[in-house]
């Protein structure tokens, strides 16, 4: 959006009305979902337009929700227009679920338009003629939809948001309620994922601390067991001591083995998603020398295959000369005779 150094102040009288109009404004429709709630009907109004299962839907399948909302052909058509960003003509599941919140706020928006009209009216009416304005109301009329919507701090680059918004404002303004309700949606579902990350990570950080907790529990537990049974058998009558002696170091070993596999155990456990990732690479290489070595036989078996004929061929030859050998021979001691 542009922004222009020279700039007349607004009126403290327009300023007041701005103030109060933003303190007075209808919060968002009670009828948006709550995440969960929103997640289902959207499965739910996805797979009623995807008959056929196919995965995504076109605008001829969105049509089949007439009967689910209010909402005519026309209207059906400019809402999948508005949701299918990368204009391919079809809509995902996730494109589909991020822009619930358009067909959801429908029926609700001509209050919102209407207060959104006044407020825009008063701003043309407290600002002198001219562009800069004109581009101060709309951009403090713009910022204070966003600050409502709860979008403000979500979203760090507001520049391609606030030229769909206001060409929206200007040139569709029927989908303006439509595009703020998604943003409000998409705003939420961004706060929503945050708190699920931290939780997440708090989880994972309480998971770690109990699991250090465990193994040192465990840890004492068998130095304490350890210290008992040493005080018990240093106890025994002197005629066992040399046996008890030879029972103690067993045990001791028997125990330090078992502390040992407990920390390897640990160890194999931290690396056994490396080892299952680095599985599925040396199983890659296997089955490319596999074909490799496929291929270098059947080459060498089409070779032996070529060397056994030469072979047979050379076998007849020989056979075919040492018969007409012995045939000349036959001759050659006939005409002797």
């Amino acid at each position: 959006m542009a922004h222009l150094g020279s700039r007349r102040r607004m009126s403290p009288g327009l300023r007041t009305r701005i103030a109060h109009r933003k303190a007075h404004r209808t919060p968002p429709s009670p009828l948006i979902a709550e995440p969960d709630e929103m997640m289902g009907k959207a499965h739910e109004l996805f797979q009623l337009c995807d008959k056929e299962d196919k995965g995504l839907i076109t605008k001829r399948d969105l049509q089949r929700l007439q009967n689910e909302l209010p909402l005519t052909p026309e209207q059906l058509e400019a809402v999948f227009d508005s949701l299918d960003q990368s204009n391919n003509g079809y809509l995902t599941p996730v494109e589909f679920s991020m822009g619930l919140g358009k067909l959801l706020g429908v029926n609700l928006s001509h209050e919102e338009e209407k207060e959104n009209s006044m407020m825009e009216e008063t701003f043309e009416s407290g600002w002198s003629d001219g562009p800069d304005e004109e581009d101060d109301a709309e951009e403090m009329l713009f910022s204070a939809t966003m600050e409502h919507l709860g979008a403000s701090r979500i979203f760090q680059e507001h520049k391609e948001i606030r030229d769909l918004w206001s060409r929206l404002r200007k040139e569709r303004p029927e989908l303006l309620s439509h595009f703020e309700e998604f943003l409000y949606r998409v705003s939420s579902y961004i706060r929503d994922v945050h708190h699920e990350k931290d939780t997440l990570e708090q989880a994972l950080k309480r998971k770690e601390t109990d699991h250090g907790r465990e193994v040192r529990c465990l840890y004492e537990e068998m130095e304490q067991q350890i210290k008992i049974e040493r005080e018990r058998l240093l106890k025994k009558d002197a005629s066992r001591e040399h046996d008890r002696h030879t029972v103690l170091q067993r045990d001791l070993v028997r125990k330090e083995q078992e502390l040992e596999g407990i920390v390897l155990r640990q160890k194999q456990l931290e690396h056994q998603l490396q080892a299952l990732n680095n599985e599925q690479l040396q199983t890659r290489v296997q089955n490319d020398q596999l074909r490799q070595l496929n291929d270098d036989l059947v080459e060498q078996l089409e070779r032996t295959k070529g060397d056994l004929e030469r072979s047979h061929e050379n076998l007849e030859r020989l056979k075919r000369q040492e018969q007409e050998g012995e045939e000349c021979k036959k001759r050659g001691d006939m005409v002797g005779l």
